[in-house]
């Protein structure tokens, strides 16, 4: 069965189910211990999913190069600290979480309240899954970009990560994006793209529309380390790299993106 064979479900229904869910369990007994479960697991993805996007960076600042070791290894460590941590926080600040007092039938106030303790969940829960969602689509844009330079046919699985990825931002707007994964703003993903084939030697150069000619190589590619990364098929990496950021501070590729300052 292919992907695209698979039932579409707009962001909202999503939302909707999500909601739905965590109203089910918020009814049922334990709520509290529920609620913090979920925003505990919830914030753990989160730094972990923060990490992710800043290993690059740290990798090069620690070892002058991105490692595989530093790339997983550092969101795996973050979110298992994070998780513990915020464990005992909560153990050592609730002491009266197992209280043995009989349980009430709950007012039409309670049972609002608990519809509104639910959403804290589903927008934790809905953030993390379009940020995912979205740099993923983003990767595999590079990387359908980058082989349909080369001649090579279409995934159909890279094609519905992409879809997914259009769909998020059909609906959210552009600065919510930009907030909830920065590393994979417009500019940023665009020159990623030129890398990606630039890097191919046997390419013809990128050419100016204003001038005709073309754009000196230096002003695209200079980096071995992106050259290499886009060569090898990293493009999460290269998408992520500390030295894609350094490389939009250049005025003249800012001017070549057309990114107003």
């Amino acid at each position: 069965m292919s992907p695209e064979s698979l039932p579409q479900v707009s962001l909202g229904t999503a939302a909707l189910l999500v909601f739905i869910f965590c109203v089910g369990f918020v009814m049922l007994r334990g709520v509290a211990r529920m609620i913090v479960g979920t925003v505990i697991l919830a914030l753990s993805v989160w730094v972990a999913f923060i990490a992710w996007q800043n290993a690059p960076t740290l990798s090069v600042e620690w070892f002058g190069k991105p490692l595989s070791a530093v790339s997983y290894g550092l969101p795996a460590t973050a979110f298992v600290s994070t998780f513990l941590l915020l464990r005992v926080l909560i153990k050592v600040m609730s002491p009266f979480s197992k209280s043995s007092e009989p349980s009430r039938p709950g007012s039409l106030f309670s049972f609002a309240f608990r519809l509104l303790l639910a959403l804290i969940p589903t927008a934790l829960i809905l953030g993390i899954c379009v940020t995912i969602i979205h740099h993923a689509g983003s990767v595999a844009e590079i990387r359908s970009y980058a082989e349909k330079s080369l001649g090579i046919p279409e995934n159909q699985s890279k094609a519905f990560v992409q879809q997914l990825k259009n769909t998020v931002a059909a609906v959210l707007p552009e600065a919510w994006l930009r907030f909830l994964d920065p590393l994979a703003e417009p500019e940023r993903l665009q020159l990623a793209k030129m890398i990606a084939t630039q890097s191919q030697r046997d390419l013809p150069p990128v050419i100016d529309p204003a001038t005709g000619k073309p754009f000196p190589r230096a002003i695209i590619v200079d980096d071995p380390q992106l050259q290499n990364l886009a060569q090898q098929g990293k493009f999460g990496t290269l998408l992520r790299h500390p030295r894609l950021t350094k490389a939009l501070e250049d005025p003249k590729l800012r001017k070549f993106l057309g990114i107003k300052d």
